[in-house]
């Protein structure tokens, strides 16, 4: 890794997976971080997000930009929701790039921080929670009696 570019990953339990990264990303330094996101992703197993913290990062060349949105299809497979955290107008550009063209409809771009954590430990979309709170009411009327 060159002295310009930092990542660190951590996960915390029953949460969001965080990779934090800074500086100038290439395809290059994204290379080295993408087997350390493979591993940790593949540990969540659909159960938790992903936040992308890019808010340190200065420049994001072309062939990042590429990797980056190879690896977001295959999180998208997994059905895992992502947050892009980017204060930076371009690196945020660069981060709505990522998910339109991953085609991804777990996968949002943000500006504030604290919006992408809300977001993300929302653990249900708007139809998970329509179909649960459907089945509440079933299980409700079930429990009381009710006829069909």
């Amino acid at each position: 890794m060159t002295a310009d570019f930092s990542f660190e990953i951590s996960a915390s339990k029953g949460r969001h997976v965080t990779i934090c990264l800074g500086g100038d990303l290439t395809g290059g330094e994204f290379a080295r971080v993408e087997p350390n996101v493979r591993e940790i992703i593949g540990e969540q197993n659909g159960k938790h997000g992903v936040l992308w913290d890019l808010r340190q990062v200065r420049r994001c060349d072309l062939s990042a930009r590429r990797s980056m949105q190879k690896l977001q299809s295959e999180i998208a497979e997994r059905k895992l929701r992502t947050a892009y955290v980017a204060s930076r107008p371009r690196i945020r550009g660069v981060a709505l790039w990522v998910v339109h063209t991953s085609g991804d409809k777990l996968a949002r771009p943000f500006a504030n921080h604290d919006q992408a954590v809300d977001w993300l430990d929302t653990s249900r979309g708007r139809m998970e929670e329509i179909i649960h709170r459907a089945k509440e009411i079933v299980s409700f009327g079930e429990r009381k009696g009710a006829r069909p």
